[in-house]
């Protein structure tokens, strides 16, 4: 057969089994397009018509990629509810194709199965997997806002039952070929060599006629009874097969939903109101519930602001650096690393550097972990032995995975051990002193060997150019501005100091990449980008306690917006004196606008430092928060006696203040797009994602309206609230 489909470039026979190949040229990952699914309606109209036909195969030749789901940007384009129904029943009906086939039909998965992927997978009559571990399978349309739309919420609960798969469809988690064999999502799992060929047995029908010889052999009728009275059986019977079942998954599914959503996300209750009564209708019912639900999502301003966020993601993977200076640093920095032949160096074992350290262990990247005394560098190590283990014991890895990361961890007391690292990162104390020191005694032991050297800094606030001061090569220090914890937060902030060489920018963002992180380059200036924004923030959130407002009235009224914990919370887990170090060095450059409430000088001196003390807004019993510690007002002018401020306003105050500065940002050249301003704060600072950041928020809202509060706010408050250039322009 001759196939000049571009998507679908590869269509052959194997006797009278048709094979379909997926390779969506000039992209990593195979995702359908419009054009994509229009040609595969078309290349089934053909073979379908061959009376020869004895069974379908769907594979992919794309390397580790099965199919990744639909493409993201076909969303953007569906502006309606109608749009978006009249879509998914176009997708459903593709996939029914294969489903409603008169011959066996096999999706051969090999790599990563995502959504639309996997849609189409369970539209099948058969699935076989490969074991590599690239083979991954999942319905994450959650994550942007929405629910499987192509027969996802009805067909996999059908398949494997429906708590299992509310475990998938509600939280967008991707599981490898074992577990889904264990589920049933597959009917097998089997080498990469052999998947195909498996595959194609599926199809031609051998597989059944063996499964059948097998089990009239073996199966007596007592074996038979046993298997259906399994505790599996009995089980799914009471939870699934009677509508007293369903409710109970449905409560608890929706109190799962509401502690982890607050209510901000709709997607997930949707979806779970697709599976939940789609059950108890037919498959064809079901289906047009499904994208009756798909066609509200795709509206919501929740999904515009998720899709907002997976498309910035996607672009800020790419590396801004010119091609001479990546291929430069690549050369001598970052394939080195990944290849075992040379070691991260990092100065300070405490809670940053042990995070680094932990965070390159298990990407598999090797590093020497250097602190002043042996204490300091035990607890280093033990920071990072404490989360394999952790991850051991919820049997996330296994034993000799633990093993293996474990030994990419060199811990040493001398800067002898860091004469070949290529890339060092120095995480000590916020000190401009103490960073000299460091530079200066790498500079040393590094000046006949390894003079070029990359040093990442990771400061929070010390402009880089003061850092790159200290070194006889400030070309080489750039700002890597990792944030606590390390091995959670998924940013990284690469500073670009005006000395800065593009090799050193590029070395510095191969690594974040490298680490699994999302990355935006920053110029240089007092906070850079995030920790300005963030200082102006929880300046405004102190004020408002000097006020008389109550820390229990601020941090409800912003989490009642979205923000994931208040700012006195925030402020707590930075640790005041962190907090207040920020806030003093940003003040100086802007102290016509960042205003610090003064009675956090006496706060300090109680040596009240937040959680990490057990003492701070909040008092700690064993570590945890359980409410405000009123004492603490005696250092404010109103005392105990608090007013009742309007949450609206305090929300106002915070939120006006930090996009108005982000907006200053963009305009001195700190961020350079408004898409990388929004990626920063929502993964850094953890503006809400279903908002899509604040200058994407800022324009859903709309800037006019905007700047005529920020004009009303600046009459009543003062300059901090005076509009940037930005509100006015288009």
């Amino acid at each position: 057969m001759t196939n000049q489909n571009r998507d679908f470039h590869n269509v052959y026979w194997i006797e009278n089994v048709c094979v379909v190949q997926f390779n969506v040229p000039e992209k990593t990952l195979n995702s359908f397009s419009e054009n994509s699914l229009k040609e595969l309606g078309l290349i089934l109209d053909e073979i379908f018509a061959k009376p020869a036909l004895a069974g379908l195969v769907f594979a992919s030749s794309k390397k580790d990629c099965f199919a990744a789901g639909v493409d993201v940007s076909i969303f953007s384009t569906l502006k309606t509810q109608a749009e978006g129904e009249k879509a998914s029943k176009s997708l459903q009906e593709l996939f029914a194709r294969f489903e409603s086939a008169k011959v066996p039909t096999v999706a051969a998965i090999h790599g990563v199965c995502l959504g639309g992927g996997l849609e189409l997978s369970l539209a099948m009559k058969h699935r076989v997997c490969s074991t590599h571990k690239s083979t991954q399978m999942g319905l994450p349309e959650v994550k942007l806002g929405l629910l499987p739309g192509g027969g996802g919420t009805q067909r996999l609960p059908r398949l494997i039952g429906i708590a299992p798969a509310l475990d998938l469809i509600l939280t967008g988690k991707q599981i490898d070929a074992k577990k889904a064999l264990r589920l049933g999502l597959v009917d097998d799992a089997v080498p990469e060599n052999v998947y195909l060929e498996r595959a194609i047995e599926y199809a031609n029908g051998k597989v059944a006629a063996q499964k059948e010889k097998a089990k009239l052999k073996k199966q007596s009728f007592m074996a038979s009874v046993e298997q259906k009275m399994s505790g599996l059986d009995i089980a799914k019977f009471a939870l699934e097969s009677n509508t007293f079942g369903r409710s109970f998954i449905e409560k608890k599914s929706q109190e799962m939903i509401l502690k982890n959503t607050k209510g901000f996300y709709p997607a997930p209750k949707k979806a779970l109101e697709a599976v939940i009564s789609g059950m108890g209708k037919s498959l064809k019912s079901g289906l047009a519930l499904e994208a009756r639900l798909f066609g509200e999502l795709v509206a919501s301003p929740e999904c515009a602001s998720l899709v907002h966020i997976f498309e910035i993601m996607t672009a800020a993977k790419k590396n801004p650096f010119s091609a001479e200076a990546q291929q430069h640093a690549r050369q001598f920095c970052t394939e080195p690393l990944k290849k075992g032949r040379g070691s991260v160096g990092i100065v300070g074992a405490g809670l940053m550097g042990s995070g680094v350290a932990t965070v390159l262990a298990d990407r598999g990247i090797r590093c020497t972990l250097l602190d002043r005394n042996s204490e300091g560098v035990q607890k280093g190590v033990a920071a990072v032995g404490s989360y394999f283990q952790d991850r051991l014991r919820r049997k996330r890895i296994k034993k000799f995975e633990l093993l293996s990361a474990l030994s990419k961890v060199t811990p040493t007391l001398s800067y002898e051990s860091l004469r070949s690292s290529p890339l060092v990162i120095e995480a000590v104390f916020e000190d401009l002193s103490m960073k000299h020191k460091v530079i200066q005694n790498l500079e040393a032991v590094n000046a006949q060997s390894n003079a070029d050297f990359i040093f990442a800094t990771n400061t929070s606030s010390i402009p880089v150019e003061h850092i790159a001061a200290g070194s006889v090569r400030p070309q080489n220090v750039v700002g890597m501005h990792f944030f606590s914890p390390v091995t959670k937060m998924p940013l990284v902030e690469i500073v670009l100091g005006p000395k800065t060489s593009e090799i050193a920018g590029s070395a510095a963002f191969d690594l974040s990449a490298a680490m699994g992180k999302n990355t935006i380059v920053v110029k240089d200036g007092p906070g850079f980008f995030t920790t300005r924004i963030l200082a102006f923030y929880l300046a405004e959130a102190l004020l408002i306690l000097s006020e008389g407002a109550s820390i229990e009235d601020v941090d409800a009224a912003l989490e009642t917006f979205g923000m994931p914990v208040g700012p006195i919370t925030l402020l707590d887990e930075v640790g005041l004196d962190v907090g207040s170090h920020i806030m003093e060095t940003i003040k100086n450059p802007f102290k016509d606008r960042l205003i610090c409430a003064p009675e956090i000088t006496a706060i300090l001196e109680e040596k009240r430092l937040g959680r990490k003390n057990g003492f701070g807004f909040y008092s700690y019993a064993e570590g945890k928060k359980v409410g405000p510690d009123e004492s603490i007002y005696k250092h404010f002018k109103h005392g105990s006696s608090r007013k009742n401020l309007d949450k609206s306003d305090i929300v106002d105050r915070c939120l006006l203040v930090f996009i108005n500065e982000s907006a200053r940002c963009l305009e001195e050249g700190i961020v350079s797009s408004e898409d990388s301003g929004d990626l920063g704060a929502v993964f850094g600072l953890g503006y809400p994602p279903f908002l899509g950041g604040p200058f994407f928020h800022a324009r859903q809202f709309g800037k006019a309206a905007t700047l005529e509060k920020l004009r009303k706010m600046a009459e009543k408050y003062g300059a901090r609230f005076s509009p940037a250039k930005w509100w006015s322009e288009g």
